[in-house]
């Protein structure tokens, strides 16, 4: 019986719109001249610019044009999520959920994950009704972890629709059978309101 895994990926960064520095890094970012990327975040990131602290985790935590320092990653990230970065925030549960770096805490991955999910970060709600589903870190509740994966195939999550196709197919999480409504979401018919 297949199961439903946890997206364990890290986000990357998005293009940005801003011209300066941190533009100038996501260039150099994009041409792996990771080194010029630091030298022109890191300026940007100690003044406490979310992006570029993000953009410092992510490079720490990879060990693209650094050594992978994962205890510089984890401070990069936490500056950026207290600044309200979505993806510092999902990889910084991505950190927790998998123990990359960190001691692993199922309990601490949850509120990052429902605080980027709350800001609509699309692998972070997948994520989150992973962990409702599973009672991974919190109770099992199957109408939530239903919820978040209608919300992310909203916004074109491939792994939620799968999700709730298992979920439908398989009697998960110990919804009944219902193979027409795995039917419906396999298919892409069934809507985000069901």
């Amino acid at each position: 019986m297949k199961s439903l895994m946890l997206l364990i990926t890290l986000a990357l960064f998005t293009d940005i719109a801003l011209a300066g520095p941190l533009e100038d890094g996501v260039a150099a970012f994009k041409a792996r001249d990771y080194a010029r990327a630091l030298q022109l975040w890191q300026p940007l990131a100690q003044e406490g610019n979310a992006d570029a602290q993000y953009n410092l985790g992510l490079l720490y935590h990879k060990g693209w044009g650094v050594a992978r320092d994962m205890k510089q990653a984890h401070e990069w990230y936490t500056q950026a999520a207290n600044q309200g970065n979505t993806d510092a925030m999902y990889n910084l549960g991505v950190m927790y959920i998998s123990g990359d770096g960190v001691f692993r805490s199922d309990r601490q991955a949850l509120p990052l994950f429902e605080h980027a999910a709350a800001r609509g970060h699309v692998p972070a709600m997948y994520n989150l009704g992973v962990m409702y589903a599973y009672g991974i870190g919190t109770g099992q509740d199957a109408a939530r972890a239903i919820e978040l994966w209608e919300q992310a195939v909203a916004k074109g999550s491939r792994e939620a629709r799968e999700a709730l196709v298992q979920a439908y197919a398989q009697g998960l999480m110990g919804l009944a059978l219902d193979p027409a409504k795995a039917a419906q979401w396999r298919s892409g018919a069934a809507k985000n309101s069901e």
